[in-house]
Formats: structure tokens, sequence, C-alpha cells
């Protein structure tokens, strides 16, 4: 579905450089769940952003789907993140002004659905997630795992192919982690959407099905 070749990526600043992804290859299949982890700073959430189509890598291509990923191009990069790629990170960023719904519906691809399918989508996902009763509350009354449930409920709108998640249990404590990561792998398995997700916390990588780790510039998955 998504394949990386050769993927490059160096940081520089005026007195030194340092190259991140050292020639990656890497592919993602429907339906994965792959946790990627590494050491702090190693290029991770780099790596997820790339991926995401959210940075351009310094060399490399990616393929979505067999089709070669211009990142010249913000017409076709926004067409293919509408229509592949959800994104979930450790903070919900939610806007604050605005209901669960509204949050909801800012990134929904309406000349694709329609408002009415939508707005059902939504309803249908905030049941999924238990907060059918939360559709139209402020979202600064929410505690920190509701939150991220309508960020996880957010980032499934527009029916995703690839969940890309950056930590996204890491402001959590130890239950309500437990209970977010179990509920995205129920809401993925039941939409047919795989998972990208970086993380630091080892008991939540070795639940992966694909568990890899970003060793100084490489990727390396683990049997």
């Amino acid at each position: 579905m998504i394949k990386l070749i050769n993927i490059c990526k160096t940081f520089k600043t005026e007195s030194s450089s340092q190259q991140i992804l050292d020639n990656v290859n890497f592919s993602i299949l429907p339906e994965d769940f792959i946790t990627i982890a590494g050491p702090s700073g190693c290029g991770k959430s780099t790596l997820l952003s790339i991926i995401s189509l959210l940075t351009t890598p310094d060399e490399g291509k990616i393929t979505y789907n067999g089709t070669n990923v211009d990142f010249s191009s913000q017409k076709q990069l926004e067409k293919l993140r509408i229509n592949y790629t959800g994104l979930i990170f450790q903070n919900p960023n939610l806007i604050s002004s605005l209901s669960v719904l509204e949050n909801i519906l800012l990134p929904a691809d309406y000349k694709k659905y329609g408002k009415k399918s939508i707005i059902n989508k939504a309803k249908k996902l905030l049941d999924e997630v238990g907060l059918s009763s939360k559709i139209n509350a402020d979202v600064t009354k929410l505690s920190g795992g509701e939150q991220q449930r309508v960020s996880i409920v957010r980032a499934l709108i527009n029916e995703p192919k690839v969940l890309f998640c950056d930590e996204p249990t890491g402001a959590l404590d130890q239950k309500t982690s437990g209970q977010i990561l179990q509920l995205l792998l129920d809401v993925a398995k039941k939409n047919k959407t795989a998972i990208v997700m970086v993380t630091h916390d080892n008991n939540i990588w070795q639940k992966g099905t694909r568990k890899v780790r970003l060793q100084e510039g490489n990727l390396i998955e683990m049997a």
C-alpha cells in the first residue's frame, strides 16, 4: 500500500549536520499494526512525518498504492492525505472554541461524502468510542482520555487507510493509556485501518504485529 524507497533525511545547522534517515526501505500493508521505537532524538517523529507526507525527504521515493508521491505538488499531497492518512498526536490539538462535533468535522471531505453522511459517520464513531452523549460538549470540559478519543474520531472521519500515531498515549496515565490503546486497535480493526505508531513505551511496542526500531538512521524490523 505504502512503500519507502531509499529515504534519506539530514538535519543541518551552521556548525553540524546529522543524518536522521539513511536509505530507509520499508512497506506498510493493509491492516498492519506497526510500532516504532528508538532512542530519543533518533528521528522517529521525522520518519512518521515523512511517511504521512508532512515532511519532504532529502532523497528517495515514496509510493502510495503504486503512485509516486510528488512532494512539489501540493494538490497531489492534499489528495493523498485526505484519502489515505489520519493523524493522532500526543496532544489532541483540539480547538477550545469548538464543540466535540465541530472539532471532528474540521478535516472532513464534504465533496467526497456529503455533509449528512459525514455527520452520521461522526455520530457512529463517537458511539464506538463511548462519547455519543458528548457530541455537542465543550472540549475543555473533557478529560485527557476523552479528548484523545475525540482526536481518534477526527482522524478516522475520512476513512483513512492508515492512522499515523505519534506517542498517542504519552500524556496519559497508565490505566487511561491502556484503554485508549485498546480502543484505537478495536476501532481501527472495525474500520480496516492500518496503524503506524511511534512509542517510547516498550509494553505498547511489544503489541505491534510488526515491531521496528530506528537505530543510527536505519529501520530494523524485529522478529
